[in-house]
């Protein structure tokens, strides 16, 4: 299809929107940045191409910008990002052969139930306490394995789940819970998605600059302003990011497709 002005614009405005959103709410950025895509125009698995090659590059700068705060634990960096990436890869191979439907309607109604224990443990996510044990690391492995499954297959609100881990499961607070998801996810586990679709040739080249200005751009801005506002008003940001997040995944799980 041929690449309008319009839609470089749309897409570059759209990816510094989500991309910023998603550093300040320890994920989401699918939310946001896909629906517009595919409202611009573009194909669907253009559009996923698309979303993927931003959210690729989020993590270059929230990383940046949250390893100046020293916010990033690197030995748990590694441990997230490597764990996982064979599982991003099959979860990518093997979707078309799973029941799409069943997974997003137990991933949002778990994500919603997430969000209103956090809610009511007012508590959670702000101090920072570490745990990280020999028992927090086998339940944490357990754990990240269908989670990185789940940011390959369907990616949207997979840094939800990741956030949730690090707040529930190692005791990190939620500044640096979102540190760790952006560092992570973004640059390890969503850049496996991004370099496959390049492989595959869905990208198409003339949006992917504005792509990519935006997720950088977006996420150092995002970054900054979290660390600025603190554990309490992320806390709420977050929050807001899960209730979305579970409310469509379970809309699109329950939508009726004519036949």
């Amino acid at each position: 299809m041929d690449i309008s002005w319009g839609v470089i614009l749309v897409s570059a405005i759209a990816s510094f929107v989500a991309c910023f959103f998603s550093a300040l709410a320890g994920g989401g950025a699918g939310l946001i940045l896909l629906p517009i895509l595919i409202l611009s125009g573009l194909p669907f698995i253009n559009a996923l191409a698309s979303h993927k090659l931003a959210v690729g590059f989020i993590g270059i700068g929230s990383t940046f910008r949250y390893a100046r705060e020293n916010l990033i634990d690197w030995k748990v960096f590694w441990w997230n990002a490597l764990l996982g990436a064979p599982f991003v890869v099959a979860g990518t191979l093997f979707a078309t052969a799973l029941d799409q439907n069943l997974m997003l309607l137990l991933a949002g109604v778990f994500i919603l139930l997430m969000a209103a224990v956090s809610w009511l443990k007012k508590s959670s996510g702000l101090q920072h306490t570490p745990q990280i044990q020999r028992r927090q690391v086998l339940i944490g492995s357990l754990l990240l394995i269908p989670i990185a499954f789940y940011s390959g297959w369907i990616s949207v609100a997979s840094g939800v789940f990741t956030t949730l881990l690090y707040v529930y499961l190692l005791r990190f607070d939620q500044l640096h819970s979102t540190a760790m998801t952006l560092a992570a996810n973004g640059l390890v586990w969503n850049a496996i998605g991004a370099v496959a679709h390049l492989t595959l040739g869905h990208i198409h080249w003339e949006i992917a600059p504005g792509l990519i200005f935006g997720a950088v751009t977006g996420s150092y801005l995002g970054a900054s302003l979290g660390i600025k506002a603190g554990n309490k008003p992320l806390k709420h940001i977050f929050l807001l990011s899960a209730v979305l997040s579970g409310l469509v995944l379970i809309y699109k799980a329950l939508q009726i497709t004519p036949t």
